[in-house]
């Protein structure tokens, strides 16, 4: 608890004077520059109350929780081993202590009084007096003083855990600045370069470099004031020299060598950095290790006044809270050096770890269907987009050119033999009726008085006339039946909408409708070039139409056709029948219709894992990219 009689005297020795004391008041107190000046001000102004007092010493708490001293009168107070006892019991008991000494060499009665000094219940002085032996009256005065003037060093002690309380939380909130900057990035080097930017900010530096590990070389990622630098210009190099220097000794390193820094550590890289940089400049380098695994490095290059124990421990903290984060982002940013390895880490333990069987039952599980899918063979099936056409599809042509009446039909209906689906303008066709009709009877009356007077000659004339007039009547009477457009047989419009186009001309020939029976249908497969090696006549397969989605239709492949190109890609159309036992009971209630679209699937004849299956046209898509591009 008390350090060593001969290190006390040393120490004293430092930070006393040698004056004695004369008249003191407490505003030598407040212009103290320091606590070491501030305790000797205020034992003399003790020393000045106190007539009768031979010797004083304050002790206090050293970093390692030892009582050292840190102001002594007088100088030459000689050893003070005699005093370690009374200090300690002061210490031990924790109140005052009254001690006799021996007599000094002059013969006089000498007592020691002990004092400990307390805030907030903890020791952080002890104050020892040495006085000539006086009555109990003066020793209470003195230790009443000591009470009084304990407030001054209670004082010392909570300002001093102020300002360490100041300078952590400054600390702290530069720790939490710089996490919001990397934690604002998910790339590394964006986020090491917005973080050199803010070190050197924060930190009035002149230049400040991060480097990060990249397998078994450090490489230089960021530095502070340049947005590009040349990966392999020589200061470049320098800086990377420099971080790797550190690294490798897992030590912070700097040029020229802070105060208690360690001999053995090899700074020649800093030091070549520094000369490099500039004739009075100093350079630190700071190692970002997170648990056991080197991150990278960060080196900052400042005036040598800057270097300081408080800045190199600063930037040590930095370092510390940083590294976790960096280490993430680097690993984020490299998968085969960071994202593979730790996934295959964390399942490799997650497998070994009893305490979590059900990742093991899992891990296995898919292992195995992994193996069934890669190994197990069964059907292949070529898809293809489909679409349900009739057997037999009739078109309704204009028999003659004319005019929309009526069109009372339209695409999609369902209609029986005779049903009217359109009506043409049959005006003129009648006026011509008529007029061929006055016309075959005046001819007929002709004819019959040629018969009556027995001219043959004319007869003969007239008997063609009055043909030539019934043909062409039986023209227009022709015309006229078919001005009504029928449905030739019972089925359902695939196409045909003339409700829009009454009074419309239309040309002869023209397709009004296009019916399709309900009798039987077929299905239209288009099947992609890559897979029509595997689709042959006599196949079969089902058909899922996107209005009957839980009725798979059977169907056997009939005849493969030619290709031809749909949305940039080559089709084969592959002609299908369906099923007679599908065909009859979807028919019967009518729920199948020419134009139903769908996916129809065909059974090839060989079989493959479902591995090959999934996988096998983006292996054939790399054969040929690879082929293609091969010399």
């Amino acid at each position: 608890m008390i350090a060593s009689a001969e290190t006390r005297a040393g120490t004293a020795r430092g930070v006393s004077a040698a004056a004695p004391p004369g008249v003191q008041t407490t505003a030598s107190l407040r212009t103290a520059p320091d606590a070491r000046s501030f305790l000797y001000q205020w034992l003399l102004l003790l020393i000045a109350r106190s007539p009768g007092l031979t010797g004083a010493l304050v002790l206090t708490l050293d970093s390692g929780g030892a009582l050292v001293p840190a102001a002594m009168w007088p100088d030459a107070i000689g050893d003070i081993s005699e005093l370690a006892g009374p200090t300690q019991r002061c210490v031990d008991e924790g109140q005052d202590v009254v001690h006799p000494l021996p007599d000094g060499p002059r013969g006089s009665a000498r007592q020691v009084l002990a004092s400990p000094v307390f805030s907030d219940d903890k020791l952080v002085a002890a104050i020892v007096l040495v006085v000539q032996r006086a009555s109990a009256e003066a020793i209470s005065r003195i230790l009443a003083d000591l009470q009084w003037g304990a407030g001054w060093i209670d004082a010392l002690q909570r300002q001093r855990l102020s300002q360490a309380q100041i300078s952590g939380l400054a600390r702290s909130q530069q720790a939490l600045d710089m996490l919001a900057v990397l934690a604002a990035h998910d790339k590394v080097d964006d986020a090491c370069a917005a973080m050199a930017a803010e070190l050197a900010r924060i930190s009035a530096c002149e230049r400040v470099a991060i480097g990060l590990v990249t397998g078994k070389r450090l490489r230089l990622t960021a530095l502070s004031q340049a947005a590009w630098f040349e990966r392999r210009s020589a200061m470049a190099v320098q800086f990377e020299t420099a971080m790797s220097e550190a690294v490798e000794q897992r030590a912070v390193l700097s040029w020229p060598s802070s105060t208690g820094a360690d001999p053995g550590l090899i700074v020649n890289a800093h030091h070549a950095l520094a000369t490099a940089l500039a004739s009075e400049a100093a350079v630190l380098t700071v190692p970002i290790v997170a648990g056991t695994r080197a991150v990278g490095a960060v080196t900052w290059q400042l005036p040598p006044d800057r270097l300081t124990a408080d800045f190199i421990s600063q930037a040590e903290a930095l370092a510390v809270v940083l590294a976790p984060l960096l280490a993430r982002l680097a690993d984020q940013s490299r998968w085969w050096a960071g994202k593979g390895p730790a996934a295959l880490q964390r399942g490799w333990a997650g497998l070994r770890d009893p305490r979590r069987p059900g990742f093991a039952v899992a891990s296995v599980a898919a292992l195995l269907v992994l193996a069934a899918i890669s190994l197990i063979p069964t059907t292949y099936r070529v898809p293809a987009r489909a679409a349900l056409e009739g057997q037999v599809q009739r078109v309704i042509a204009a028999p003659f050119e004319g005019f929309i009446v009526e069109a009372p039909a339209r695409a999609g209906q369902t209609v029986t033999r005779g049903t009217l689906l359109a009506r043409l303008d049959d005006r003129d066709l009648k006026l011509e009726q008529q007029r061929l009709n006055a016309e075959l009877s005046q001819a007929e009356k002709k004819r019959d008085d040629a018969l009556s007077r027995h001219d043959r000659a004319e007869l003969a004339v007239l008997s063609a006339q009055v043909a030539e007039t019934d043909a062409r009547l039986g023209q227009v009477e022709e015309r006229l039946l078919r001005t009504r457009i029928e449905a030739p047989f019972d089925g359902v419009l695939v196409s045909g909408d003339l409700s829009q186009q009454i009074g419309a001309p239309i040309e002869q020939g023209k397709t009004l409708f296009e019916l399709a029976p309900l009798t039987g249908f077929r299905v239209a497969l288009k099947v992609d070039e890559r897979d029509v090696r595997a689709v042959a006549p006599g196949q079969g397969g089902h058909l899922v139409l996107s209005g009957m989605a839980g009725e798979p239709l059977a169907f056997t492949v009939r005849h493969v056709s030619v290709a031809g190109v749909e949305d940039g890609q080559n089709m084969f159309r592959v002609e299908a029948d369906i099923a007679p036992a599908a065909n009859s009971t979807t028919t019967k209630d009518q729920r199948l219709r020419p134009g139903m679209e769908g996916v129809g699937k065909i059974d090839a004849t060989e079989q493959h894992p479902l591995l090959w299956i999934w996988t096998h046209r983006f292996v054939d898509w790399l054969r040929i990219t690879t082929w293609r591009y091969l010399p």
